[in-house]
């Protein structure tokens, strides 16, 4: 690893340290770059902004979270419409009970949804590859409706997502799990 590679995986490595004691609201640059030891002028070499490295951040913890919910998931060998629903409400309860991930995005709900929504096109683009085989898989199984498409049913899932970390305290687990079969599922699936 080259010096500026160590020093860019410093800035990630602290600043994500920070945002898991601090949350998004508190985070600050110049107390990154003063507990760091460089200046902001070094900062900007390798991130345009605060906003740029709390995306990278965010599409970071995204990425492990959809690894870890499609494995276990698929360790569970679930129905595709049952994956839909499950994924969703997995999500947000590993995102409750994940006291650095909750800190991050539990500490300013609104703000971490506005940059999750603001920055949505960078994660789809990221996490497709992970969700592709699976949609793919489901059509050739004809459970997904022939219109559809990955970007169809990634775009619904972040919405079912957005709801769920709002709404989440409203009903309990039982009652989303039912209402997002009734709502998220026959929009992409074929009924049965």
């Amino acid at each position: 690893m080259s010096k500026a590679q160590k020093t860019r995986q410093k800035i990630i490595d602290t600043a994500q340290n920070m945002l898991y004691e601090t949350g998004l609201s508190k985070f600050r640059i110049d107390e990154l770059v003063g507990q760091l030891g460089i200046t902001r002028q070094t900062f900007y070499r390798y991130f345009k902004s605060k906003d740029e490295l709390i995306k990278f951040i965010i599409i970071e913890h995204g990425k492990a979270l959809s690894h870890e919910v499609f494995g276990e998931l698929v360790r569970q060998e679930l129905p595709f419409r049952d994956f839909l629903a499950e994924g969703v409400i997995y999500s947000v309860e590993i995102i409750s009970s994940d006291n650095k991930l909750g800190k991050i995005i539990g500490d300013d709900l609104q703000l971490a949804i506005s940059l999750m929504i603001s920055n949505f096109t960078s994660m789809e683009e990221e996490l497709y590859p992970i969700v592709e085989p699976f949609v793919l898989d489901a059509q050739a199984k004809k459970v997904v409706k022939p219109d559809v498409t990955t970007q169809d049913i990634m775009r619904w899932v972040f919405r079912s997502f957005l709801s769920e970390m709002l709404l989440s305290s409203l009903d309990p687990i039982d009652k989303r799990r039912a209402y997002l079969k009734k709502m998220m599922v026959p929009a992409i699936c074929i009924e049965e």
